[in-house]
């Protein structure tokens, strides 16, 4: 099982994901600005939005923590696991 593939598959999906949200968010700013619409609806509009696009990127950030997180952990639980693997062969290997 090859878990560096499954970890590069989840970030190119997530590096996907907010690229599409990021575009999305400024083609929706794109089409706030060329859309005939006061002043104020358009800055209204555009507060919204950015409030939004703010909730939507804390969030994706809350969760990539998270990610990071539970994988340095395996990271570190499998670190151990082969470290001590190290250490018993090589105590059968010497005679302890």
């Amino acid at each position: 099982m090859d878990h560096s593939r499954d970890d590069d598959s989840r970030r190119d999906a997530r590096s996907f994901g907010l690229g599409l949200l990021l575009g999305a968010a400024l083609g929706a700013g794109a089409a706030l600005l060329l859309a005939p619409a006061s002043g104020e609806a358009t800055r209204r509009q555009l507060r919204r939005g950015a409030r939004k696009l703010y909730e939507r990127g804390e969030d994706s950030l809350h969760d990539l923590v998270e990610d990071t997180d539970r994988s340095a952990r395996r990271f570190a639980r499998r670190g151990l696991k082969r470290g001590r693997k190290l250490v018993a062969d090589a105590r059968d290997t010497v005679g302890w």
